[in-house]
């Protein structure tokens, strides 16, 4: 029950977030006449033995499909890992450009990196969760790890944004060999889809 209430809060903030231009992602740069397709959906092409690997609940996931203010596709789930504290995040492909992302003034830096010749930019989200983008050009492949600073139970939630972002390098480490040089034209794999609802 209390896992269900996560992933609920979690897309309910994403719904929030992209109706107003945010996260479930950061607001858009300046917009072009074309849309960037994308055919990636983290539901399907992020293989299930991986995700519970992870300790996510492949099962346990919300899905939501956007076509504005840009295509997205969108994976909210739960940790489920009983020896870390849980959180929920959300697993997005998102037709807007990576310097869209950098430009957008609700997030902090945290660190800017490369991994595996992509780069990689970790943020500070209006003091709620710890962003993860990966250049995808012409789009972005993103996650969140949420944090509560001011959660009651410090042992069972992230309470900074450097917990929050130490988890999702370990996400991001797994999970990277499984994000496509392209998110279009994606061949599904075994997937969320592939589990019983």
């Amino acid at each position: 029950m209390k896992r269900q209430a996560i992933v609920s809060a979690a897309a309910a903030c994403a719904a929030a977030l992209t109706a107003c231009g945010g996260t479930g992602g950061p607001a858009p740069g300046p917009t072009t006449t074309e849309a960037v397709a994308i055919t990636f959906h983290p539901c399907d092409d992020l293989p299930i033995d991986v995700i519970e690997g992870l300790g996510f609940i492949p099962g346990g996931w919300t899905r939501t499909d956007r076509e504005h203010p840009w295509v997205s596709h969108e994976c909210a789930t739960a940790n489920n890992n009983r020896e870390s504290p849980g959180y929920s995040t959300v697993f997005s492909a998102r037709g807007m450009s990576f310097q869209s992302v950098l430009d957008d003034s609700r997030l902090t830096e945290y660190k800017r990196t490369t991994v595996d010749g992509r780069d990689v930019y970790f943020a500070d989200h209006s003091g709620l969760e710890c962003l993860v983008t990966v250049d995808v050009d012409p789009a972005v492949f993103q996650f969140t790890v949420n944090y509560a600073k001011n959660t009651t139970q410090p042992d069972r939630n992230f309470t900074t944004i450097e917990q929050a972002c130490t988890e999702a390098e370990r996400i991001l480490d797994v999970i990277l060999p499984y994000v496509p040089e392209q998110l279009s034209n994606v061949k599904q794999s075994t997937s969320f889809s592939a589990s019983p609802h």
